[in-house]
């Protein structure tokens, strides 16, 4: 637009444009109404008169005065607005989403504690069906303490190669000499406690490939068959020795998932053992199911004064698995147990006995394949006011 005087009409504005300038910028031009009657005299010859034109620019304020405002403020911040919506958008599918998942975690911890206590009502029933024998035990000559402890049981698999031979009747045998050997040296030693540490993979899971094919029964029935075995070696302990305590932890063996990328720790086989354990065993009054008081994967347990720490070990390297969890924990063990390796192993460091215990399966095809061959095992460990005194090793 061509600009002559700003009260005058524009060389390229029209009649309306120019009245509509007139009016709406009436107090920046410094007229009176008057003067746009007198100025709209002048240019177009037609008289108007100043209420005219007054109430001209009271017809219009909410779509000419209000309009420009928020049109300049689309012409000057329009990333501003459309930040702001998208914005809006995100925020409004985070919460969709955050909804969601709240929703899926509580179905989730729904089915997780229906699905518990529908197996203890199973297994109460079992108990009241097939109860498990226990006598009184025998006042103790002693006062020393012992761990027995249970890992890489392997229940489902089978092997028969070179090294080793393993199948549920193999698995039988081998615990019932487990339990043989671990009363024997009780009694030698004088134990008036026993804590027994399941230290995960019970069962053969699903891990591997390999592993699936040389299963004989599925994930469910390993769980059902090791958690009744648990629960008459624990009955025959509690026989046996004036106080028991069972302790547990997972393995990665009895995730509920083969891909340890999608597995989530809460989510394992291995949590049925001591629920089945505690449902079986409950007319027990000298057999205590432990609960993990700092983490579901680490056992705490106090040893004849000692603490003494176990933990499956799949998550942990042997050389740093003492410093790690002393650190984690904030306590100063004597000891810590791990399962997982398959071997026999024990080291000192700055003090802290790192104990590993082979497995009760033996050499599988996989630990053949990759030359990790080792003898079946388990441990038993005696302390006293001075700490561990020895070590036995059960070779089965």
């Amino acid at each position: 637009m061509t600009t002559l005087s700003p009260t005058l009409r524009q060389i390229d504005e029209t009649l309306n444009q120019y009245k509509d300038r007139l009016v709406l910028n009436k107090e920046a031009l410094g007229l009176s109404w008057h003067d746009i009657s007198q100025l709209w005299f002048d240019h177009t010859g037609e008289h108007k008169s100043d209420d005219y034109f007054r109430k001209y620019r009271k017809r219009i304020p909410n779509f000419i005065n209000e309009q420009p405002k928020i049109l300049k403020k689309v012409e000057t911040e329009p990333n501003d607005i459309e930040d702001k919506i998208i914005q809006y958008e995100k925020t409004k599918y985070q919460v969709q989403d955050q909804k969601r998942e709240f929703r899926n975690l509580i179905r989730n911890d729904a089915r997780y504690d229906h699905l518990k206590d529908e197996i203890i009502k199973a297994v109460k029933e079992v108990a009241n069906l097939k109860p498990l024998n226990w006598s009184s035990p025998y006042k103790s000559i002693g006062d020393k303490e012992a761990v027995v402890l249970f890992s890489d049981w392997h229940y489902g698999i089978e092997s028969d190669n070179f090294f080793n031979k393993f199948n549920p009747a193999i698995f039988h045998d081998r615990v019932k000499k487990l339990v043989h050997k671990t009363i024997e040296y009780g009694k030698l030693h004088g134990v008036k406690k026993l804590h027994a540490f399941n230290l995960g993979d019970i069962v053969s899971g699903i891990l591997h490939v390999s592993v699936r094919v040389q299963n004989s029964e599925d994930i469910i029935s390993q769980v059902k068959v090791v958690s009744e075995v648990m629960s008459e070696v624990l009955a025959k302990f509690a026989s046996e020795f004036e106080e028991v305590k069972f302790y547990s932890v997972r393995g990665n063996h009895d995730r509920v998932t083969a891909n340890k990328h999608d597995a989530i720790s809460k989510e394992s086989f291995a949590d049925i053992v001591p629920w089945f354990v505690q449902a079986r065993t409950s007319h027990i009054p000298n057999l205590q199911v432990m609960e993990n008081t700092y983490d579901d994967e680490m056992i705490v347990a106090n040893i004849a004064g000692h603490i003494v720490f176990g933990t499956h070990g799949h998550k942990d390297r042997v050389s740093e698995v003492a410093q790690n969890l002393t650190v984690m924990l904030k306590l100063f063990p004597i000891a810590v147990c791990m399962g997982h390796y398959h071997h026999n192993w024990e080291k000192e460091f700055n003090g802290i006995d790192v104990i590993v215990n082979p497995s009760l399966s033996g050499t599988d095809e996989y630990a053949r394949d990759i030359r990790k061959v080792s003898k079946p095992a388990q441990k038993m460990l005696i302390f006293d006011e001075t700490g561990q005194i020895c070590t036995y090793k059960i070779l089965l």
